[in-house]
């Protein structure tokens, strides 16, 4: 992860003008960049999964932009990754397999008003972009680089969430396990995105096994595996405040040890909003750095007791949803608050479900 820069113990209310005041600016150029369909993996081979969920994303993003006249989008693309279907006002930047995104995000950023990011956590990726945008004093359609940098390592998040009495997971650092908990287990990256390099465990002896091919054990974590729902909320952050967009049922399988998810129900009959809308205000007021669009893993028992397995500062699978599902443009509510606090009125209210089965 490298150096650990970020600052939350500001004035918060000088911390949260700054904030509002960075995005008060007049955006007419938007540079859209999804990591993995957008050249992150343009000098080596492209992961079939990662590259479907980053397309669904990046996809549904382009299309919501579309339908603000007056913006000029420019986006990344991947020389091969070629199927978009892109707007009029939209010009893309192929990555040959001979290029950096590295030097070509410098430049292309100079040139914009705002850029929005979708990019892994893992290797400080979103952190690195978002730090780009902020030091050419740009527009950042998504989280702080603080807020990011947070975010990103689920040890961190997980710690600080406790600071501010928002109930977690149990979670320990590997190496220092000491069967705190009994089996089964959740191991994981701290970094990791989504079901990346998390492993289901069931016994001390599989724990042992996985230690030993384990490159470091101190760049993951365990935790109690629990029974229930995997839930993730959808919502809108904007300088200290939070609010509840919908909340959805990952469909998640454990494969040859391995988690996986294969859909994601979006907009699920729930009868828990309100205490989701109070968990998220208790969110926005202990990482208020986190503005625009922000996905929370949860895990709810079967008694309705629940507890916050990470926070992520971008989009996420779920949004590809959120259009059919409420019928909501949520690309045009986070370019609108910018300016103003967002006015959220749902057209629709039907569940959807989102297939991460690449075909």
């Amino acid at each position: 992860m490298g150096d650990h820069y970020f600052v939350i113990g500001q004035n918060k209310r000088s911390g949260l003008l700054d904030l509002v005041a960075e995005h008060e600016k007049v955006i007419k150029r938007i540079l859209v960049f999804e990591f993995i369909t957008g050249g992150g993996f343009a000098q080596q081979e492209l992961p079939p999964s990662l590259a479907n969920e980053g397309m669904l994303m990046l996809e549904a993003l382009v299309q919501e932009l579309a339908e603000l006249p007056s913006v000029q989008l420019t986006l990344l693309q991947d020389w091969r990754c070629g199927q978009l279907q892109l707007p009029e006002n939209a010009r893309v930047v192929v990555v040959t397999q001979n290029q950096s995104i590295h030097a070509l995000l410098p430049e292309l950023i100079a040139e914009t008003d705002a850029v929005w990011p979708i990019a892994p956590e893992t290797d400080g990726v979103l952190r690195d972009i978002s730090q780009w945008v902020e030091e050419q004093s740009k527009v950042l359609l998504n989280s702080s680089a603080e807020a990011v940098a947070l975010c990103s390592d689920k040890l961190w998040t997980i710690q600080h969430l406790q600071q501010h009495n928002v109930p977690v997971v149990n979670t320990v650092q590997l190496n220092e396990f000491e069967q705190g908990f009994q089996p089964p287990w959740v191991v994981k990256s701290k970094d990791g995105v989504g079901c990346l390099d998390s492993y289901f465990l069931a016994s001390q002896q599989e724990l042992r096994q996985l230690s030993n091919r384990l490159n470091s054990a101190s760049d993951y974590l365990i935790q109690p595996y629990i029974e229930g729902d995997s839930l993730s909320l959808c919502c809108l952050f904007r300088a200290g405040e939070a609010w509840l967009l919908c909340c959805n049922r990952q469909q998640v399988v454990v494969q040859q040890g391995r988690f996986e998810l294969t859909a994601c129900d979006v907009n699920i009959v729930s009868t828990r909003q309100a205490d989701y809308q109070q968990l998220i205000k208790k969110v926005a007021n202990a990482i208020p750095g986190l503005w625009g669009y922000v996905g929370i893993d949860i895990m709810q028992t079967e008694g309705g007791e629940w507890s916050v397995l990470e926070i992520n500062p971008r989009l996420t699978t779920s949004y590809v949803g959120t259009r059919p599902a409420l019928g909501l443009n949520i690309a045009k509510l986070v370019v609108d608050m910018v300016e103003n606090r967002p006015i959220i009125k749902h057209t629709k209210n039907q569940q959807i479900t989102v297939s991460m089965i690449v075909e």
